[in-house]
């Protein structure tokens, strides 16, 4: 087989390659189009990338099984040479005695390459080439088709909007609400804005024809009202700073703001219980138990002072609280205040107490501590009132338009209080997390079963309870009412009751 003949080879095979790749082609774009157009139209339902994965899966497979099916012999390439070229048969008998050996057969091999020689500048044809452009233009067609034509979307059906027509025991009512919201304790300027807002609400929605318009009128009134009520009270945005920073008196004084779970006929009551849990955050743990050490008592009371004062100051600034906002001055006068009176009385905040633990002593500081609460806690509690009635007037205005119109309310602000497990307690590297009622390392009770608080009316750990009456004992033994000896008596009743028996003394 000579080098002539190698050259026909390669062109065979070139042929053979071409046809394979555009007959993947064909039937790639064809697939690709018609999934496209499957999925454009709905009745299909897969996603458009889908369609390229299937061309480029159908373009491999199609080219693969093309180049074997196209798959041309030695045989078929010299009986194609033969009848392309009039070589009467040379190619086909030289290939058939090509390992036979003689004259004759040499001479023959010899004259069939001379003929090959003759022909090898020309091209065999490539045969039915019309077939794969007309299968080409096919599969583009499709493909193009794909991404011209799109259905047509259909116009959502119009539903005819009802009509509206305020009543008149609507416009009673919004007139009755203006006139509540303006007549409330609600601090200006947010009251005038709530009642300019139903003002402007009650105007339009006399003007409102559609349901439309007024679901529209009341959605700007609800959120105008909802921005003023947000903005005249921080309490919440406190109370979440204060429960986060995982002190547990701290979490006390949070629970002490949360006027939200006050009842309507008795405010003083419930914010007097959780002032007594603040208050109780305070007690030394070892204050009930013999021989304590009253200076390292007095000096780790000075450091948590200190440290909620500085946390106070902290979630203050971190709830937007301004310096005239009357909570804002209750609590930085209870967290910092040294206030000096003509009549030789004063008034330490935690910071001044924290100074002068060591120079007061334990008992003293305790003294000083109950004096400063008593103080406060009125005007605290009046701030408070403040700031309720504030979220109380506001959200009562948008509750009342939802009652008259329907309209939807967004999400009134809660204070987010959680409880942690020990486990899950954070750890900030300075003693912070969560704990216990007290200072140091905590009391062991005698007992951990729930008994009822009678000034909650709720079932409480016996330890809850018991810190919150040995803080009311402390408080009357330094009054100087009791002997020595009643006041050992008490202070050894109550480590009984914290701890239980010894086996001694039992």
């Amino acid at each position: 087989m000579g080098e002539n003949f190698i050259k026909f080879k390669k062109q065979v095979f070139a042929i053979r390659l071409i046809k394979s790749v555009l007959l993947g082609l064909a039937c790639g774009t064809l697939l690709a189009g018609i999934f496209l157009l499957l999925s454009k139209f709905g009745i299909w339902e897969v996603k458009p990338v889908v369609s390229l994965v299937v061309g480029v899966a159908v373009f491999l497979l199609a080219g693969a099984g093309g180049y074997f099916l196209l798959r041309v012999s030695d045989k078929e390439i010299a009986r194609r040479l033969d009848e392309e070229f009039a070589l009467h048969e040379k190619v086909q008998t030289m290939l058939a005695y090509e390992k036979e050996k003689g004259t004759i057969y040499d001479l023959q091999r010899e004259d069939a390459n001379q003929s090959i020689a003759a022909i090898a500048g020309k091209r065999l044809p490539f045969k039915r080439l019309w077939i794969y452009v007309v299968c080409i233009c096919i599969g583009l067609g499709s493909l193009i088709s794909a991404f011209v034509f799109s259905p047509k979307e259909e116009s959502p059906p119009v539903i005819p909007d009802k009509e509206f027509t305020i009543t008149e025991i609507q416009v009673a009512a919004m007139e009755e609400l203006i006139v509540y919201v303006e007549n409330s304790q609600m601090q200006s300027p947010y009251k005038d804005n709530v009642a300019t807002s139903l003002g402007d609400l009650l105007a339009e929605l006399k003007l409102a024809k559609t349901e439309t318009q007024k679901n529209d009128a009341l959605a700007k009134a609800v959120e105008d009202i909802y921005g003023q009520t947000d903005d005249s009270s921080m309490a919440v945005e406190l109370m979440n700073a204060l429960w986060g920073c995982e002190t547990d008196s701290l979490k006390r004084l949070a629970e002490m703001l949360n006027y939200y779970v006050w009842t309507q006929t008795d405010g003083w009551k419930d914010f007097s219980v959780q002032m007594t849990e603040f208050r109780t955050s305070f007690v030394h743990a070892d204050s009930v138990t013999e021989n304590h050490d009253k200076e390292k008592m007095a000096t780790e009371t000075g450091v948590l002072l200190l440290r909620v004062q500085s946390k106070v100051e902290q979630s203050l600034s971190r709830a937007g609280a301004t310096d005239t906002d009357a909570l804002y001055i209750q609590l930085t006068r209870l967290a910092e205040t040294n206030e000096m009176y003509d009549n030789g009385t004063h008034l330490y905040g935690f910071s001044t107490l924290s100074t002068l633990a060591e120079t007061l002593g334990y008992e003293t500081m305790q003294k000083e501590l109950d004096a400063t609460f008593a103080t406060l806690g009125a005007g605290i509690f009046r701030a408070l009132e403040q700031h309720r009635e504030n979220t109380d007037t506001g959200e009562y205005a948008m509750t009342r338009l939802k009652e008259l119109f329907g309209c939807t309310l967004p999400k009134f602000e809660r204070p987010n209080f959680y409880v942690v497990s020990d486990e899950e307690t954070p750890d900030n590297g300075d003693g912070e997390g969560g704990g216990g009622a007290g200072i140091g390392d905590g009391a062991v009770y005698g007992s951990d079963d729930l008994v009822l608080d009678p000034l909650t009316n709720t079932y409480v750990e016996y330890g809850t309870i018991l810190d919150k009456y040995y803080a009311l004992m402390f408080g009357k033994t330094q009054e100087g009412d009791y002997t020595e000896q009643e006041k050992d008596a008490m202070e050894k009743y109550f480590a009984i009751l914290y701890g239980g028996f010894d086996e001694e003394g039992e």
